[in-house]
């Protein structure tokens, strides 16, 4: 499968999904999105092509980098700008344990910035698409898997989380990390 064949298929279950023709796995309008890490370029692209083609059909669709809202986060988790986070982190490094920081960083990133996302989504109506990319960058601090399911119920438009992996479950239903693990019943849209 490439990217016309993996595109037509999310296209189909969203548009599907939007219009109540097709019922999600599990009733849940969340769509991962799997494909090779190398293609994360070509993703970025194609999933902004994506939600242009909804936004042609009369959809409210659009892409949200995570790499941003994880900026945004940490700066106001450090209560700096976001020009300042990069100097503050290493500020942070530099004076402690690195195991030590990405523990800490993950037990404050994983409530802090899925309430930033559901804050970002929750006045969406039903009939939108919100596309989440550059998920990698949420590693290792939060599993795609504990952001979907803290958006679940909270939000009520159709998610799209693209992630760059080579198997479903090496980055997607990966068992949980530490105390901030979790499952998610999604469902996924595989490059094959």
């Amino acid at each position: 499968m490439g990217w016309h064949e993996l595109m037509e298929e999310l296209e189909r279950k969203v548009i599907g999904t939007l219009e109540s023709i097709y019922r999600p796995q599990d009733g849940i309008p969340f769509f991962r999105l799997q494909y090779p890490p190398k293609e994360e370029r070509e993703a970025i692209r194609q999933l902004h092509l994506f939600a242009e083609r909804l936004k042609q059909r009369g959809w409210q669709a659009e892409c949200l980098s995570l790499t941003e809202v994880l900026k945004g986060t940490l700066s106001d988790l450090l209560n700096c700008t976001e020009d300042e986070l990069f100097s503050r982190l290493r500020d942070f490094e530099q004076g402690g344990e690195r195991d030590e920081l990405r523990e800490r960083l993950s037990e404050a990133l994983s409530k802090s910035l899925p309430e930033r996302l559901v804050g970002r989504l929750h006045p969406l109506p039903q009939q939108s698409v919100v596309v989440l990319l550059r998920t990698g960058a949420l590693y290792p601090f939060l599993r795609p898997s504990v952001l979907l399911s803290h958006l679940e119920n909270q939000v009520r438009c159709v998610i799209v989380l693209a992630y760059p992996a080579t198997s479903v479950g090496e980055l997607l239903d990966a068992p949980p990390s530490g105390s901030h693990g979790g499952y998610y019943r999604g469902e996924v849209v595989v490059w094959q």
